[in-house]
């Protein structure tokens, strides 16, 4: 009778990384405020003809553009904790039979 498998501690490069940061998460904000802002500029544009409503669109587009990247590094933290999991799953599944 084999002895049962000793629960291995997974190393360094293959630990999960650490949650998203506050600016990774700050996309659920900045997107939809970036919308509205956008919104109101197109709605000022019908009424005023001063550079008002550009300047409200331009930071409508500074905002948005912030929460794309905010976006952005979500996905890209997300990606990498998924493919530790994966290796983590080859590694319980595959790793014995490489070692026999």
């Amino acid at each position: 009778m084999t002895p049962p498998p000793s629960p291995r501690t997974p190393s360094s490069a293959t630990a999960a990384p650490p949650p998203p940061t506050g600016f990774a998460r700050a996309w659920r904000f900045l997107l939809p405020l970036a919308l509205a802002i956008v919104a109101l500029a197109f709605a000022l544009g019908v009424f005023d003809t001063t550079a008002r409503p550009a300047w409200t669109f331009v930071v409508g587009a500074g905002v948005g553009l912030v929460g794309l990247a905010s976006l952005g590094r979500f996905l890209y933290a997300k990606s990498r904790q998924g493919l530790a999991e994966l290796e983590d799953e080859f590694d319980r599944r595959f790793g014995e039979e490489t070692k026999k």
